[in-house]
């Protein structure tokens, strides 16, 4: 006969069993990788291959892939153009393979078993302009059946394809700061360094100074940007000590010059 803490403890193993069943059942079967998995804004000629393995289960039947927006368009009409889409079975059956594109949506019948995995080649990608820790290419699959009531399920958080987006090469500064100080009273700037769609710019390492029409100012001394700054740095203890209306200017080690607006200086 089992005592009262034995019955409790196998309790709490199906409940165990049971929310980590329920939770797989939520997701989809297998896992997407891509690479590369970081490109720069506004970059153009990419080539992306994405990786879809069965790692849990077999998977005969369905997968969808959404491209997000700012990337090129998927189309499989001109082998040498934009966005065009190559599918290699490698480990799946040779009945993998591209079963339609709307719009960014890209449809894929898959028969892959556990352990196997097919290639989608992207040609000639461009990135969008806006830089992003992550752009998720949602990818879904579905088991084959004669029922239209299964539903397609994402894969797992962790089991999505991500390219992140970085800043282009540096074209600019710019700069925010208040547009009212009080005499003696310190205030900050911060400057970024910035590609030409106004992303930081990558791996910026200028160095920068600043000056003023206020002659009494107190200004930041000059600062070497480091890759820890992602190109944006903010500037502490800038003073300014002439009432009226005054600006601040900063200037790159490149010849980059950037001038703040209007600052209105008041008496304290």
């Amino acid at each position: 006969m089992r005592t009262p803490l034995a019955v409790l403890c196998a309790l709490l193993v199906l409940l165990t069993l049971a929310a980590s069943s329920g939770a797989a059942g939520r997701a989809g079967i297998g896992r997407m990788t891509v690479t590369p998995i970081r490109v720069n804004a506004g970059s153009s000629g990419n080539e992306l291959a994405f990786t879809f393995l069965a790692d849990s289960a077999a998977l005969s039947g369905q997968t969808i892939i959404d491209f997000p927006r700012g990337w090129t368009p998927p189309q499989r009409t001109n082998p040498n153009g934009n966005g065009y889409l190559e599918l290699q079975p490698t480990g799946c059956t040779s009945a993998t393979r591209i079963t339609g594109i709307v719009g960014r949506r890209v449809s894929i019948a898959a028969a892959c078993g556990r352990k196997h995995f097919y290639k989608l080649l992207y040609h000639r990608a461009s990135a969008p302009l806006l830089a992003a820790d992550g752009y998720i290419f949602l990818t879904q699959t579905r088991p084959a059946s004669t029922s239209r009531k299964v539903l397609f399920k994402p894969l797992g958080p962790r089991k999505q394809p991500v390219v992140r987006v970085r800043g282009g090469a540096v074209s600019n500064l710019f700069m925010t700061v208040t547009s009212v100080a009080t005499v003696g009273v310190p205030f900050a700037a911060t400057v970024r360094a910035i590609d030409q769609w106004g992303n930081n710019a990558v791996d910026y390492t200028g160095t920068v100074t600043f000056s003023s029409t206020d002659p009494l100012a107190s200004l930041p001394a000059p600062y070497a940007y480091v890759a820890a700054d992602t190109a944006q740095h903010v500037f502490t203890g800038v003073i300014l000590r002439t009432p009226g209306a005054q600006r601040i200017t900063a200037t790159d080690s490149s010849g980059r010059v950037i001038a703040s607006g209007s600052i209105a200086v008041s008496p304290s």
